[in-house]
């Protein structure tokens, strides 16, 4: 292979790596535009350590849902709660 050809090959990789890249960024902006909003509490132990979600059960100020963030009672991590503004891209 003479250099122009290998120049050529190397430069079309790099093409379809800086596709699939600016896909993958779209898709995971799109999981992240719409965050997930339950009408009430998840039970126990459904949600995974760190996972989110909000919860618009009316029990926060007008305006305000609430951010539930999941712990693991095995290792000792509380589920966090607490009201925050409705957030952007919700229903």
């Amino acid at each position: 292979m003479n250099l122009i050809s290998e120049m050529h090959a190397t430069s079309h990789r790099h093409g379809w790596t800086g596709v699939f890249l600016a896909l993958a960024i779209c898709v995971s902006g799109a999981a992240r535009a719409a965050p997930t909003l339950l009408k009430e509490m998840p039970a126990k132990g459904v949600l995974r350590l760190g996972e989110v979600v909000y919860v618009d059960d009316g029990t926060c100020p007008a305006g305000e849902v609430k951010k539930v963030t999941g712990g693991n009672q095995k290792a000792g991590v509380a589920r966090q709660v607490e009201c925050v503004k409705r957030p952007v891209g919700s229903p």
